[in-house]
């Protein structure tokens, strides 16, 4: 039985120097960036791009953005229950922790010694962090709170609650971290000398401050990752402390590169590249082009201009494979599009949408597809069904000082063009059924864009397949070019080892989780099902921590962190059959639900895992 990991690269900016000293031809501007490996979870099929895209000569002209041809640093991510994870690496000697990468998410946290029935061994990658066992770990005090709130023992004390149920508890720590780097093993010195090589990941180490979980609940026990990696817009996330560590270069920068791995292993399964300070452009099929973020600070939101469908035979590009091929544009009034707002978000694994497209998308892909209805139950489709179905099209406002100089709309990758004549410089990003149909090990596919939000909307990992996207922080924007995410193939091209490949010689790798009790999971979750929220926007639901009390993340119409689930999909992920331990969670979940909405789903989970038992139970009786 397989817990599925998935690897990206992240790229950081930094340890240049040591290569430009090599490379006469590398210019300063193009001196920071370092990339590390990523890897996704659940079963995801290999983006298949179109060769003949074109690519402007401009492209590499666009002096807008900060990027070189090539990449520095590499480390590991992976992808637990529908979210990708990176490893970290904390305390002296290091120790192993498994983080979800979020850009919904404000914090780094994952479960310290103190915390009791909290996930390992039975359900994370890892065991809990031992501070005791570190010599450089330290409380951060009351004079020091970046996130918490001083307690009555003088720590600095963080609680996060969601309305599925889940929540955890943390006191502020502080201890010397790395991300990347050889899987299996950690490093207790720099032995690189190129940043993309995964044995120069200790040279990018910094003193983190992140919350020592003492306590979690609901599905952050059931998770696969350990963790949980802050990625948004605030001085807390990862990528601000190492930005102000010095360790990513003079720009707040970083991207994320998630391909689609026809399959994924516990031991770890390449699936892109995430890259601090910069994109590294020697992944990228296409130009990038550029989306105008919207807000300021948080979550990383974008402004929806339009949705197409467009026929199979388009292909999976934003540029179409046949010119003919019909496209129709959702008849929507662009603020209805825009209600409740719509973000950017890698911790959630699929794609949401407010249920005001719901009529028109499913009456635009019932026309598309020879007369299928749209719904998010599981399909039998047969050989050429899956590439026969539309392509999303998703038109967000473009941002005029980056596009403009790529070239002519008409004729560059990922531009509207043609398609807006209104607005030929904004963006087309493209979701194909490859990316929002997943294969489940019955052969069955079930989509996972959802069309019957009742508050904001998500772009999520599924829309990220296939692209390097940016989140460039200074200037506001949001890049993505389209791309295969090959890291394994940009580290062991040029003469590295790939961050699987072994288990390093400085130390003896770290205790893995028991192979007699692998998670399982049920057949359905309550989080799967969007909550319902009131419209906010999306400043309204951020609590900084500051208020004197504990920091509860308020509700909005997109808390990122009630998507993600141990989902039906999860079946492959470490065993069909459901422990009672995780029946138990679920009737937990469905006790503390407080609407309808998810309640219902977290009964109708149990109804269907009890099925599941009745099924199992006649078959097992009938076998001789």
């Amino acid at each position: 039985m397989l817990k599925q990991t998935t690897i990206l690269a992240v790229t950081t900016a930094s340890a240049m120097m040591s290569l430009m000293s090599t490379s006469s031809s590398m210019s300063m501007a193009n001196a920071e960036l370092v990339t590390f490996p990523l890897i996704p979870h659940h079963v995801q099929r290999e983006r298949r791009l179109k060769e003949e895209g074109f690519l402007p000569a401009q492209d590499e002209e666009n002096r807008n953005l900060r990027r070189r041809a090539e990449a520095l640093q590499v480390g590991a991510l992976y992808h637990g229950y529908g979210t990708h994870y990176i490893d970290l690496w904390c305390g002296t000697p290091p120790q192993r922790q498994t983080v979800i990468v979020d850009t919904g998410s404000g914090v780094t946290a994952f479960p310290c010694s103190a915390c009791s029935d909290c996930g390992a061994p039975k359900y994370h990658i890892d065991n809990y962090f031992n501070e005791g066992d570190s010599s450089t770990f330290s409380k951060v005090d009351c004079t020091g709170c970046m996130k918490g709130t001083c307690s009555t023992n003088s720590e600095c004390r963080i609680t996060m609650s969601y309305q599925e149920g889940s929540s955890w508890t943390a006191y502020e720590a502080r201890d010397q971290c790395y991300v990347g780097g050889m899987h299996n093993a950690p490093l207790l010195e720099d032995k690189g000398t190129e940043d993309i090589d995964p044995e120069h990941a200790k040279a990018f180490a910094v003193d983190l401050d992140f919350g020592c979980q003492t306590k979690i609940t609901g599905l952050f026990k059931t998770q696969l990752a350990d963790g949980i990696m802050g990625m948004e817009d605030t001085k807390t996330s990862f990528w601000k402390q190492m930005f102000d560590a010095g360790k990513v270069g003079e720009d707040k920068q970083f991207s994320l590169c998630f391909s689609r791995p026809l399959g994924a292993a516990r031991e770890g399964t390449e699936a892109g590249a995430m890259t601090l300070g910069g994109t590294d452009t020697r992944l990228h099929q296409t130009p990038m082009v550029f989306a105008s973020r919207t807000n300021t600070n948080g979550f990383f939101s974008v402004h929806l201009r339009k949705i197409y469908l467009r026929h199979g035979d388009g292909g999976e590009s934003a540029l179409s494979a046949n010119p003919d091929a019909e496209v129709i544009e959702l008849d929507v009034p662009e603020t209805n599009l825009n209600s409740g707002g719509l973000i950017v978000d890698s911790g959630t694994t699929d794609t949401y949408f407010n249920n005001v497209i719901s009529a028109t998308f499913r009456s635009a892909f019932k026309e598309l597809s020879g007369g299928k209805d749209y719904n998010n139950k599981k399909w039998d489709l047969q050989s050429g069904d899956l590439e026969a179905l539309p392509t999303i099209l998703i038109q967000l406002e473009g941002d005029l000082d980056f596009n403009k100089p790529l070239g002519d709309p008409a004729t560059v990758v990922g531009l509207a063009g043609a398609l807006d004549a209104e607005h030929p410089y904004d963006i087309i990003v493209a979701v194909p059924p490859s990316h929002y149909m997943e294969l489940d090990d019955s052969g069955k596919y079930t989509p996972r864009f959802y069309d019957n939000e009742h508050g904001g909307s998500v772009l999520g990992a599924n829309s990220m397949m296939g692209h390097d996207v940016l989140f460039d922080v200074d200037k506001q924007v949001i890049g993505w070019a389209e791309s295969n995410c090959d890291y394994y193939n940009l580290v062991t091209s040029n003469g590295f080892p790939d961050a699987l490949s072994g288990v390093g010689t400085d130390v003896e790798i770290p205790a893995e989780t028991p192979a007699e009790t692998p998670a399982e999971t049920p057949a359905e979750t309550p989080a799967e099902t969007p909550v319902e929220t009131p419209a906010e926007s999306v400043e309204e639901k951020k609590d900084e921590g500051s208020d004197g009390v504990d920091d509860v993340e308020t509700l909005a119409p997109f808390d990122t962190d009630d998507k993600k689930p141990i989902s039906e999909d999860d079946e492959k992920k470490d065993s069909i059959f459901p422990t009672d331990e995780i029946k138990a969670e679920f009737k937990k979940v469905a006790d503390s639900c407080s609407s309808w909405y998810c309640r219902g789903g977290a009964v109708i989970a149990l109804i269907l895992i009890a099925a599941w038992d009745v099924v199992w139970d006649g078959a097992v009786a009938a076998d001789p």
